[in-house]
């Protein structure tokens, strides 16, 4: 979950979502089935049951039946590029949900994204996409959001921090 404060307060078009991999992603990896999902939580703290924590139907904004990773290092954002824009309404906390069905080819392939601790839990984990609930955590992803306006690119807070 990123929060309204943390995206800005402005609506903007997103075209765009990257991940930081840290120093120990130099994998290569197929991810079956990767989805990548954008929508709206109410919520101020996420939910360990998945399902609860969406307050509209999420947005598929980015799939790959066959997702081959190559040449991850860290220190280089890893960007997905979505099929559609999606139109962060700058009101609302904005919910996005990665999944893919595993286990990934080689299976020793992780991709380990640069994190900021939070104070609230602002991540839910589950261990398949079926997954009913996971369990919540205070880390939080380091994404940048690649957006319309005026080409500006907006960061989460580690984000935005380690870009110094």
């Amino acid at each position: 979950m990123v929060t309204v404060e943390d995206m800005g307060g402005t609506p903007v078009l997103i075209s765009s979502l990257g991940f930081m991999p840290s120093a120990s992603s130099q994998r290569t990896g197929s991810y079956h089935e990767f989805s990548l999902l954008l929508g709206y939580t109410d919520l101020d703290e996420l939910s360990p049951r998945f399902n609860d924590n969406w307050s509209i139907l999420p947005e598929e904004v980015f799939s790959d039946p066959q997702l081959e990773l190559t040449g991850v290092s860290g220190g280089q954002w890893i960007l997905f590029e979505f099929s559609d824009p999606f139109m962060y309404d700058g009101t609302s906390n904005l919910l996005l949900e990665l999944s893919w069905d595993g286990p990934v080819d080689p299976p020793d392939s992780k991709i380990y994204s640069m994190n900021w601790d939070n104070t609230v839990n602002t991540s839910l984990i589950g261990f398949s996409p079926d997954s009913a609930t996971g369990y919540v955590t205070t880390l939080t992803p380091n994404l940048l959001f690649v957006t319309s306006e005026a080409a500006l690119e907006t960061q989460t807070f580690a984000g935005i921090k380690s870009s110094f």
